[in-house]
Protein backbone atom coordinates (compact mmCIF):
# COMPACT_ATOMS: atom_id res chain seq x y z
CA UNK A 1 0.00 0.00 0.00
CA UNK A 2 2.86 2.36 0.92
CA UNK A 3 4.62 1.67 -2.35
CA UNK A 4 1.39 2.23 -4.18
CA UNK A 5 0.50 6.01 -2.58
CA UNK A 6 4.52 6.50 -3.23
CA UNK A 7 4.15 5.57 -7.13
CA UNK A 8 0.77 7.60 -6.53
CA UNK A 9 3.07 10.94 -5.52
CA UNK A 10 5.38 10.53 -8.10
CA UNK A 11 2.45 10.69 -11.06
CA UNK A 12 1.02 13.75 -9.54
CA UNK A 13 4.34 15.57 -9.33
CA UNK A 14 5.26 14.67 -13.23
CA UNK A 15 4.69 18.43 -14.12
CA UNK A 16 6.53 20.23 -10.66
CA UNK A 17 9.82 21.65 -10.91
CA UNK A 18 11.70 23.66 -8.27
CA UNK A 19 10.88 27.41 -9.35
CA UNK A 20 6.28 26.15 -9.17
CA UNK A 21 4.73 27.41 -5.98
CA UNK A 22 3.08 25.25 -3.68
CA UNK A 23 -0.31 26.53 -5.20
CA UNK A 24 0.83 26.08 -8.83
CA UNK A 25 2.08 22.41 -7.58
CA UNK A 26 -1.52 21.70 -6.24
CA UNK A 27 -2.52 22.74 -9.28
CA UNK A 28 -0.54 19.89 -11.36
CA UNK A 29 -1.46 17.32 -8.63
CA UNK A 30 -5.49 17.46 -9.43
CA UNK A 31 -5.30 17.61 -13.14
CA UNK A 32 -3.38 14.88 -12.94
CA UNK A 33 -5.57 13.26 -10.70
CA UNK A 34 -8.78 14.01 -12.45
CA UNK A 35 -7.32 12.49 -15.68
CA UNK A 36 -5.96 9.05 -14.09
CA UNK A 37 -9.93 8.89 -12.08
CA UNK A 38 -11.62 9.53 -15.52
CA UNK A 39 -8.99 6.99 -17.46
CA UNK A 40 -10.07 4.03 -14.86
CA UNK A 41 -13.69 4.55 -16.33
CA UNK A 42 -12.44 4.82 -19.56
CA UNK A 43 -11.11 1.73 -19.36
CA UNK A 44 -14.29 0.28 -17.84
CA UNK A 45 -16.46 1.33 -20.51
CA UNK A 46 -14.10 0.82 -23.22
CA UNK A 47 -13.45 -3.45 -21.92
CA UNK A 48 -17.80 -3.37 -21.82
CA UNK A 49 -17.81 -2.81 -25.51
CA UNK A 50 -15.26 -4.86 -26.30
CA UNK A 51 -17.40 -7.71 -24.73
CA UNK A 52 -20.20 -6.50 -26.83
CA UNK A 53 -18.31 -6.34 -30.22
CA UNK A 54 -19.14 -2.82 -30.27
CA UNK A 55 -15.41 -1.57 -31.24
CA UNK A 56 -16.55 1.74 -32.73
CA UNK A 57 -17.83 3.10 -29.19
CA UNK A 58 -14.53 0.80 -27.48
CA UNK A 59 -12.10 3.40 -29.32
CA UNK A 60 -13.73 6.63 -27.69
CA UNK A 61 -12.86 5.31 -24.03
CA UNK A 62 -9.58 4.39 -25.01
CA UNK A 63 -8.53 6.69 -26.77
CA UNK A 64 -9.34 8.79 -23.66
CA UNK A 65 -7.20 6.88 -21.86
CA UNK A 66 -4.25 7.01 -24.56
CA UNK A 67 -4.76 10.40 -25.22
CA UNK A 68 -4.18 10.85 -21.29
CA UNK A 69 -1.32 8.75 -21.46
CA UNK A 70 0.47 11.01 -24.15
CA UNK A 71 -0.59 13.89 -22.61
CA UNK A 72 0.65 13.57 -19.26
CA UNK A 73 3.99 12.13 -21.16
CA UNK A 74 4.46 15.30 -23.24
CA UNK A 75 3.62 17.14 -19.32
CA UNK A 76 6.59 15.27 -17.86
CA UNK A 77 8.73 15.65 -20.54
CA UNK A 78 8.07 19.29 -21.17
CA UNK A 79 6.36 20.80 -18.04
CA UNK A 80 3.95 22.92 -20.43
CA UNK A 81 1.18 22.97 -18.13
CA UNK A 82 -0.79 25.54 -20.04
CA UNK A 83 -1.26 22.87 -22.95
CA UNK A 84 -1.51 19.56 -21.25
CA UNK A 85 -4.14 21.60 -18.70
CA UNK A 86 -6.02 22.73 -21.70
CA UNK A 87 -5.60 19.44 -23.60
CA UNK A 88 -6.97 17.19 -20.53
CA UNK A 89 -10.20 19.40 -20.02
CA UNK A 90 -11.03 19.36 -23.53
CA UNK A 91 -10.99 15.30 -23.76
CA UNK A 92 -12.87 15.33 -20.56
CA UNK A 93 -15.95 17.85 -21.90
CA UNK A 94 -16.09 16.13 -25.55
CA UNK A 95 -15.37 12.55 -25.51
CA UNK A 96 -17.93 11.52 -23.16
CA UNK A 97 -20.94 13.18 -25.72
CA UNK A 98 -19.28 10.89 -28.49
CA UNK A 99 -19.16 8.04 -26.47
CA UNK A 100 -23.08 8.28 -25.87
CA UNK A 101 -23.49 8.95 -29.60
CA UNK A 102 -22.46 5.59 -30.27
CA UNK A 103 -23.74 4.01 -27.57
CA UNK A 104 -27.31 4.82 -28.52
CA UNK A 105 -28.33 8.22 -27.12
CA UNK A 106 -28.55 9.21 -23.51
CA UNK A 107 -31.20 6.51 -22.17
CA UNK A 108 -29.12 3.68 -23.71
CA UNK A 109 -25.61 5.00 -22.32
CA UNK A 110 -27.03 5.39 -18.96
CA UNK A 111 -26.75 9.12 -19.14
CA UNK A 112 -22.94 8.59 -20.10
CA UNK A 113 -22.25 12.47 -21.56
CA UNK A 114 -23.00 13.06 -17.59
CA UNK A 115 -19.06 12.49 -17.10
CA UNK A 116 -18.48 15.95 -18.65
CA UNK A 117 -19.30 17.07 -15.43
CA UNK A 118 -15.78 16.28 -14.14
CA UNK A 119 -14.31 18.82 -16.81
CA UNK A 120 -16.17 21.88 -15.01
CA UNK A 121 -14.18 20.37 -12.11
CA UNK A 122 -10.77 20.24 -13.85
CA UNK A 123 -11.21 23.83 -15.15
CA UNK A 124 -10.42 24.93 -11.02
CA UNK A 125 -6.73 24.14 -11.55
CA UNK A 126 -7.39 27.27 -13.92
CA UNK A 127 -7.72 29.28 -10.81
CA UNK A 128 -9.93 31.92 -13.11
CA UNK A 129 -13.49 32.53 -12.23
CA UNK A 130 -14.41 33.41 -15.84
CA UNK A 131 -12.71 30.94 -17.20
CA UNK A 132 -14.37 28.15 -14.55
CA UNK A 133 -17.51 30.08 -16.05
CA UNK A 134 -16.54 29.52 -19.58
CA UNK A 135 -15.81 25.81 -19.37
CA UNK A 136 -19.57 25.22 -17.14
CA UNK A 137 -21.20 27.25 -20.35
CA UNK A 138 -19.38 24.45 -22.52
CA UNK A 139 -20.63 21.49 -20.67
CA UNK A 140 -24.19 23.11 -20.92
CA UNK A 141 -23.69 23.46 -24.79
CA UNK A 142 -22.37 19.95 -24.69
CA UNK A 143 -25.88 18.54 -22.93
CA UNK A 144 -28.27 20.91 -25.02
CA UNK A 145 -26.04 19.12 -28.23
CA UNK A 146 -26.39 15.99 -26.86
CA UNK A 147 -30.54 16.31 -26.46
CA UNK A 148 -30.46 17.79 -29.84
CA UNK A 149 -28.57 14.79 -31.55
CA UNK A 150 -30.06 11.72 -29.36
CA UNK A 151 -32.81 10.95 -31.55
CA UNK A 152 -30.09 10.49 -34.07
CA UNK A 153 -28.21 8.29 -32.05
CA UNK A 154 -30.99 5.54 -31.85
CA UNK A 155 -29.54 4.11 -34.72
CA UNK A 156 -26.47 2.78 -32.74
CA UNK A 157 -29.14 1.82 -29.74
CA UNK A 158 -27.96 -1.56 -28.50
CA UNK A 159 -31.25 -2.80 -27.84
CA UNK A 160 -30.33 -3.95 -24.21
CA UNK A 161 -33.15 -5.41 -21.63
CA UNK A 162 -33.97 -2.34 -19.34
CA UNK A 163 -32.11 -4.11 -16.18
CA UNK A 164 -29.06 -3.32 -18.32
CA UNK A 165 -29.99 0.20 -18.88
CA UNK A 166 -30.89 0.95 -15.74
CA UNK A 167 -27.32 -0.51 -13.98
CA UNK A 168 -25.61 1.38 -16.78
CA UNK A 169 -27.50 4.92 -15.24
CA UNK A 170 -26.46 3.52 -11.74
CA UNK A 171 -22.93 2.88 -12.33
CA UNK A 172 -22.18 5.92 -14.61
CA UNK A 173 -24.14 8.24 -11.43
CA UNK A 174 -21.59 6.18 -8.55
CA UNK A 175 -18.84 6.59 -10.24
CA UNK A 176 -19.11 10.11 -11.38
CA UNK A 177 -20.06 11.03 -8.05
CA UNK A 178 -17.41 9.01 -6.49
CA UNK A 179 -14.68 10.80 -9.00
CA UNK A 180 -16.58 14.24 -8.15
CA UNK A 181 -16.34 13.39 -4.42
CA UNK A 182 -12.78 12.45 -4.25
CA UNK A 183 -11.75 15.41 -6.72
CA UNK A 184 -13.38 17.62 -4.29
CA UNK A 185 -11.76 15.52 -1.51
CA UNK A 186 -8.58 15.73 -3.03
CA UNK A 187 -9.07 19.79 -3.17
CA UNK A 188 -10.20 19.93 0.21
CA UNK A 189 -7.30 18.07 1.80
CA UNK A 190 -4.55 20.06 -0.23
CA UNK A 191 -6.01 22.96 0.46
CA UNK A 192 -6.30 21.84 4.44
CA UNK A 193 -2.45 20.61 4.04
CA UNK A 194 -1.29 23.82 2.42
CA UNK A 195 -2.86 26.16 5.35
CA UNK A 196 -1.54 23.97 7.94
CA UNK A 197 1.82 24.57 6.72
CA UNK A 198 1.18 28.40 6.03
CA UNK A 199 0.20 28.60 9.61
CA UNK A 200 3.10 26.74 10.59
CA UNK A 201 5.20 29.42 8.35
CA UNK A 202 3.40 32.12 9.84
CA UNK A 203 4.05 30.86 13.44
CA UNK A 204 7.66 30.27 12.34
CA UNK A 205 7.94 34.13 11.17
CA UNK A 206 6.54 35.70 14.00
CA UNK A 207 8.96 33.80 16.19
CA UNK A 208 11.82 35.36 14.22
CA UNK A 209 10.31 38.49 13.85
CA UNK A 210 9.74 38.65 18.05
CA UNK A 211 13.16 37.57 17.48
CA UNK A 212 14.44 40.13 15.44
CA UNK A 213 12.73 43.13 17.42
CA UNK A 214 14.41 41.55 20.69
CA UNK A 215 17.69 41.69 18.52
CA UNK A 216 16.96 45.27 17.06
CA UNK A 217 15.74 46.29 21.23
CA UNK A 218 19.41 44.97 22.10
CA UNK A 219 21.18 47.07 19.67
CA UNK A 220 19.55 49.82 20.50
CA UNK A 221 20.50 49.02 24.51
CA UNK A 222 24.27 48.21 23.18
CA UNK A 223 24.26 51.61 21.53
CA UNK A 224 23.67 53.04 25.27
CA UNK A 225 25.89 51.05 27.14
CA UNK A 226 28.84 51.69 24.75
CA UNK A 227 28.03 55.81 24.76
CA UNK A 228 27.37 55.44 28.44
CA UNK A 229 30.98 52.95 28.59
CA UNK A 230 32.47 56.30 26.83
CA UNK A 231 31.05 58.94 28.66
CA UNK A 232 31.96 57.39 32.30
CA UNK A 233 35.77 56.96 30.35
CA UNK A 234 36.47 60.29 30.72
CA UNK A 235 35.64 61.51 34.36
CA UNK A 236 37.04 57.69 35.84
CA UNK A 237 40.18 58.83 34.40
CA UNK A 238 40.28 62.51 35.52
CA UNK A 239 39.06 61.04 38.96
CA UNK A 240 42.64 58.43 38.90
CA UNK A 241 44.40 60.93 37.78
CA UNK A 242 43.38 63.40 40.36
CA UNK A 243 44.01 61.00 42.90
CA UNK A 244 47.44 60.45 41.61
CA UNK A 245 47.81 63.84 41.86
CA UNK A 246 46.84 63.95 45.52
CA UNK A 247 48.58 60.95 46.63
CA UNK A 248 51.40 63.17 45.23
CA UNK A 249 51.04 66.17 47.33
CA UNK A 250 50.50 64.27 50.56
CA UNK A 251 53.44 62.02 49.93
CA UNK A 252 55.56 65.68 49.55
CA UNK A 253 53.73 66.96 52.33
CA UNK A 254 54.93 64.15 54.31
CA UNK A 255 58.32 64.03 53.37
CA UNK A 256 58.64 68.38 54.18
CA UNK A 257 57.46 67.34 57.54
CA UNK A 258 59.98 64.99 57.92
CA UNK A 259 63.04 66.73 56.95
CA UNK A 260 61.58 69.80 59.17
CA UNK A 261 61.08 72.10 56.38
CA UNK A 262 57.21 71.80 55.99
CA UNK A 263 56.34 75.84 56.01
CA UNK A 264 53.19 77.32 56.53
CA UNK A 265 52.94 78.63 52.91
CA UNK A 266 53.94 75.23 51.71
CA UNK A 267 51.56 73.57 53.43
CA UNK A 268 48.61 75.90 52.44
CA UNK A 269 49.88 75.38 49.03
CA UNK A 270 49.57 71.64 49.32
CA UNK A 271 46.13 71.98 50.88
CA UNK A 272 44.61 74.32 48.28
CA UNK A 273 46.07 71.86 45.63
CA UNK A 274 44.28 68.76 47.53
CA UNK A 275 40.79 70.95 48.10
CA UNK A 276 40.79 71.69 44.03
CA UNK A 277 41.86 68.80 43.08
CA UNK A 278 39.00 66.99 45.20
CA UNK A 279 36.48 68.78 44.15
CA UNK A 280 37.39 68.69 40.59
CA UNK A 281 37.12 64.67 40.94
CA UNK A 282 33.85 64.59 42.95
CA UNK A 283 32.37 67.13 39.64
CA UNK A 284 33.71 64.42 37.41
CA UNK A 285 32.18 61.46 39.32
CA UNK A 286 29.05 62.90 39.96
CA UNK A 287 28.72 63.39 36.55
CA UNK A 288 29.42 59.86 35.95
CA UNK A 289 27.10 59.12 38.59
CA UNK A 290 24.37 61.00 37.18
CA UNK A 291 25.09 59.58 33.71
CA UNK A 292 24.71 55.79 35.42
CA UNK A 293 21.59 56.70 37.05
CA UNK A 294 20.46 57.42 34.08
CA UNK A 295 21.23 54.74 32.41
CA UNK A 296 20.11 52.32 34.32
CA UNK A 297 16.48 54.36 34.80
CA UNK A 298 16.52 54.09 30.94
CA UNK A 299 17.52 50.18 30.71
CA UNK A 300 15.35 49.11 32.80
CA UNK A 301 11.92 50.89 31.87
CA UNK A 302 13.37 49.19 28.10
CA UNK A 303 13.32 46.02 29.29
CA UNK A 304 10.25 46.26 31.74
CA UNK A 305 7.71 48.68 30.09
CA UNK A 306 5.99 49.27 33.10
CA UNK A 307 3.22 51.69 33.30
CA UNK A 308 4.07 55.00 35.96
CA UNK A 309 4.45 58.39 36.44
CA UNK A 310 7.13 60.32 34.88
CA UNK A 311 8.11 63.99 33.89
CA UNK A 312 8.83 63.92 30.16
CA UNK A 313 10.93 66.42 29.89
CA UNK A 314 13.36 65.39 32.39
CA UNK A 315 13.43 61.80 30.95
CA UNK A 316 14.13 62.54 27.54
CA UNK A 317 16.85 64.29 29.08
CA UNK A 318 18.38 61.59 30.71
CA UNK A 319 17.91 59.65 27.56
CA UNK A 320 20.00 62.12 25.47
CA UNK A 321 22.55 62.09 27.80
CA UNK A 322 23.07 57.98 27.48
CA UNK A 323 23.37 59.00 23.77
CA UNK A 324 26.05 60.97 24.19
CA UNK A 325 28.61 59.01 22.73
CA UNK A 326 27.01 58.88 19.07
CA UNK A 327 25.46 61.77 19.19
CA UNK A 328 28.93 63.40 19.35
CA UNK A 329 30.22 61.09 16.60
CA UNK A 330 28.30 63.50 14.43
CA UNK A 331 28.17 66.28 16.44
CA UNK A 332 24.63 67.03 16.38
CA UNK A 333 22.64 69.32 19.11
CA UNK A 334 19.47 68.21 20.17
CA UNK A 335 16.74 70.84 21.83
CA UNK A 336 14.67 69.41 24.10
CA UNK A 337 11.58 71.49 23.88
CA UNK A 338 9.64 69.88 26.10
CA UNK A 339 7.26 71.19 28.58
CA UNK A 340 8.42 71.31 32.08
CA UNK A 341 5.08 70.63 33.62
CA UNK A 342 4.02 67.54 31.13
CA UNK A 343 3.90 64.80 33.82
CA UNK A 344 2.86 61.27 31.80
CA UNK A 345 1.42 58.15 33.44
CA UNK A 346 2.56 55.69 30.37
CA UNK A 347 5.20 53.54 29.58
CA UNK A 348 8.27 55.24 29.58
CA UNK A 349 10.26 52.25 28.30
CA UNK A 350 8.45 52.48 24.99
CA UNK A 351 8.89 56.08 24.84
CA UNK A 352 12.54 55.15 25.51
CA UNK A 353 12.63 52.64 22.66
CA UNK A 354 10.57 55.34 20.19
CA UNK A 355 13.29 57.79 20.82
CA UNK A 356 16.02 56.24 20.80
CA UNK A 357 15.35 54.45 17.72
CA UNK A 358 14.29 57.66 15.98
CA UNK A 359 17.51 59.59 17.17
CA UNK A 360 20.06 56.42 16.22
CA UNK A 361 18.08 56.46 12.83
CA UNK A 362 18.44 60.78 12.01
CA UNK A 363 22.36 60.11 12.97
CA UNK A 364 22.59 57.13 10.82
CA UNK A 365 20.63 58.29 7.54
CA UNK A 366 20.04 62.01 8.02
CA UNK A 367 23.02 63.32 8.89
CA UNK A 368 26.01 63.29 6.21
CA UNK A 369 28.45 65.50 7.60
CA UNK A 370 29.30 66.98 10.78
CA UNK A 371 28.13 70.86 10.43
CA UNK A 372 24.85 72.30 12.33
CA UNK A 373 23.16 68.37 12.71
CA UNK A 374 20.14 69.56 14.82
CA UNK A 375 17.11 67.57 16.36
CA UNK A 376 14.18 69.23 17.99
CA UNK A 377 11.80 67.18 20.59
CA UNK A 378 8.74 69.37 20.90
CA UNK A 379 5.09 68.47 22.77
CA UNK A 380 1.89 70.10 22.51
CA UNK A 381 -0.92 69.21 24.65
CA UNK A 382 -4.65 70.19 23.86
CA UNK A 383 -7.24 67.65 22.70
CA UNK A 384 -4.69 65.35 22.04
CA UNK A 385 -1.34 64.88 23.27
CA UNK A 386 1.13 65.35 20.54
CA UNK A 387 4.85 64.67 20.46
CA UNK A 388 6.75 66.42 17.79
CA UNK A 389 10.52 65.37 16.40
CA UNK A 390 12.16 67.24 13.84
CA UNK A 391 15.86 66.88 12.23
CA UNK A 392 17.21 69.17 9.44
CA UNK A 393 18.96 66.16 8.04
CA UNK A 394 19.13 65.54 4.14
CA UNK A 395 15.14 64.06 3.78
CA UNK A 396 13.79 61.34 1.89
CA UNK A 397 11.98 60.38 -1.53
CA UNK A 398 8.55 59.91 -1.85
CA UNK A 399 9.50 56.54 -2.60
CA UNK A 400 11.11 55.72 0.60
CA UNK A 401 8.27 57.28 2.52
CA UNK A 402 5.58 55.03 1.07
CA UNK A 403 7.95 52.28 2.65
CA UNK A 404 9.91 53.19 5.71
CA UNK A 405 7.69 51.84 8.73
CA UNK A 406 7.92 48.66 6.52
CA UNK A 407 9.50 45.47 8.06
CA UNK A 408 12.91 44.97 6.73
CA UNK A 409 12.98 48.17 4.80
CA UNK A 410 16.89 49.75 5.02
CA UNK A 411 18.32 52.24 2.40
CA UNK A 412 21.51 50.56 4.04
CA UNK A 413 21.24 47.05 3.41
CA UNK A 414 24.77 45.68 3.71
CA UNK A 415 25.80 48.35 6.02
CA UNK A 416 24.44 47.13 8.92
CA UNK A 417 20.95 48.00 8.77
CA UNK A 418 18.07 45.76 10.10
CA UNK A 419 15.12 47.55 8.48
CA UNK A 420 13.65 47.11 12.10
CA UNK A 421 13.76 50.28 13.54
CA UNK A 422 11.29 52.20 12.24
CA UNK A 423 8.69 49.62 11.87
CA UNK A 424 9.38 48.44 15.63
CA UNK A 425 8.53 52.58 16.20
CA UNK A 426 5.64 52.49 14.36
CA UNK A 427 4.18 49.27 16.02
CA UNK A 428 4.86 50.72 20.07
CA UNK A 429 2.88 53.97 19.12
CA UNK A 430 0.30 52.14 16.96
CA UNK A 431 -0.63 49.12 19.02
CA UNK A 432 1.44 49.65 22.19
CA UNK A 433 0.68 53.76 22.61
CA UNK A 434 -2.72 53.14 20.64
CA UNK A 435 -1.54 56.18 18.92
CA UNK A 436 -0.77 57.23 15.11
CA UNK A 437 2.11 58.66 13.93
CA UNK A 438 2.75 61.06 10.20
CA UNK A 439 5.79 61.84 8.65
CA UNK A 440 6.67 65.34 8.24
CA UNK A 441 8.90 66.57 5.53
CA UNK A 442 10.86 69.48 6.86
CA UNK A 443 11.66 72.48 4.75
CA UNK A 444 13.47 73.04 3.30
CA UNK A 445 14.98 69.62 3.87
CA UNK A 446 15.13 66.74 6.73
CA UNK A 447 12.47 64.99 8.53
CA UNK A 448 10.42 64.88 11.14
CA UNK A 449 7.63 62.68 12.59
CA UNK A 450 4.16 63.76 15.17
CA UNK A 451 3.35 60.90 17.53
CA UNK A 452 -0.81 61.77 18.30
CA UNK A 453 -1.85 60.09 21.38
CA UNK A 454 -5.07 60.51 23.29
CA UNK A 455 -5.51 62.94 26.16
CA UNK A 456 -5.59 59.42 28.68
CA UNK A 457 -1.34 59.52 28.98
CA UNK A 458 -1.48 62.62 30.17
CA UNK A 459 -1.72 62.46 33.79
CA UNK A 460 -4.52 64.90 34.86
Amino acid sequence: MILVFESLNRILSIADTTLNTEEEKRQHGFLIYMGLLMSLGGLMWGTFCLFFDLYVAASIPFSYVLITILNFSFLRQTKNFFIAQKTQILISLILPFFFQYFLGGFVSSGGNVLWSVIAVFGSFTLRDKKASIIWLLLFIAVIITSGIVDSNAKVHDLALSESYVVLFFVVNFIMIISIVFSLYYYFVSSEEDARNRLNESLEELKKAKNQLVESEKMASLGSLVSGVAHEINTPLGVGLTGISQISHEIKKMEANYHSESLTEEALLGSINSIYKLSQTIHERLNNAATLVKSFKDISADQHFEDKREFMLKDYIGNLIMSLQNPIKSKQVSIINNIDEDILLDSYPGIFSQILTNLILNSITHAFEDNTQNTIEISSKKDDVFLLEYRDNGIGITQEVQRKIFDPFFTTKRGQGGSGLGMNIVYNLVTQKLKGTMNIVNVSPHGLGFDIILDKSHIKA
